[in-house]
């Protein structure tokens, strides 16, 4: 992957504030927008209701209203599945209720309306992505891969609450960013919303039963269920699959891999995986 540190730039303020995001829309004379500012942990969320409204639906608002003023050529949302709730079938499409069982969700799920309404009502070209349980390089939240691995490193267990038998729809980070690169450069993405995922379901156990296969130190301990936990399951990729050709790359196998490897590198690079890669098996 080529390095383009040196083509970006940083400006560091709040998307809550929209004279700052027109300032900065204006400054780098931009034409097609990815929105992917957000407050993210679920936790965080539901301790921090006021901050978390402001950044995810106030802030969407904020990029909206500037997408309309200055004539965006394009722009994507990335939303959540965490706007579907609880699944009530697997696979999910994108005409799955939206009945979000938290503030995260009940912001992400007004925020991505409201980008649909935008489309509808100015006509700007919007288009709302909706990702699951992204997991990978650069992931600055407690997640339950990143966390698993931090803990192993450490010499901690992974916890499996309630047996970790929730199963997830895993996603590498890299198919998130392929699926919303192509949702970008898409005529037919325009005024619609895509399901973009690892394309299959696993368990939490599963999970950490992969990581222990590259740090086979690990320890598993199960604990207590959370309230907090959803039944989730698979999400269906037949639209983004139709209209921009999307699949995903990475086996969940691959991916912890690669992500592994990477978390060592950079934070653990005295630790001594010396495990053996075997074939990328679904």
């Amino acid at each position: 992957m080529p390095d383009i540190s040196d083509r970006v730039l940083f400006t560091k303020g709040d998307v809550a504030n929209l004279n700052l995001v027109l300032r900065t829309f204006r400054r780098l004379e931009a034409k097609e927008i990815v929105h992917a500012a957000a407050i993210t942990f679920i936790p965080f969320a539901i301790a921090n209701p006021t901050r978390t409204f402001r950044v995810n639906t106030l802030g969407t608002f904020n990029i909206l209203e500037a997408s309309r003023r200055l004539d965006i050529e394009k722009s994507v949302y990335v939303s959540s599945a965490s706007v579907y709730g609880d699944f009530k079938y697997s696979p999910a499409n994108e005409e799955h209720p939206l009945e979000p069982k938290d503030v995260y969700g009940a912001t992400k799920a007004a925020a991505d309306r409201l980008t649909i309404g935008y489309h509808r009502t100015y006509g700007i070209p919007a288009t709302v992505i909706r990702t699951t349980s992204v997991y990978g390089q650069g992931d600055l939240e407690n997640r339950v891969v990143k966390e698993f691995i931090e803990k192993v490193l450490k010499g901690e267990p992974m916890e499996l609450h309630g047996g970790g038998l929730q199963r997830r729809d895993f996603t590498y980070v890299k198919d998130a960013a392929h699926g919303i690169v192509l949702a970008l450069q898409s005529k037919k993405s325009v005024g619609r919303v895509f399901n973009i995922s690892g394309g299959a379901d696993y368990s939490i156990k599963h999970v950490a039963h992969v990581i222990k296969e590259f740090i086979p130190k690990a320890e598993i301990k199960e604990v207590a269920a959370r309230q907090t936990d959803v039944a989730r399951g698979r999400l269906d990729l037949t639209a983004a699959k139709e209209a921009f050709g999307y699949e995903p790359r990475y086996a969940l196998r691959e991916g912890i891999k690669e992500y592994v490897d990477w978390f060592v590198k950079v934070y653990f690079p005295s630790f001594n995986l010396r495990v053996k890669n075997k074939p990328v098996v679904r």
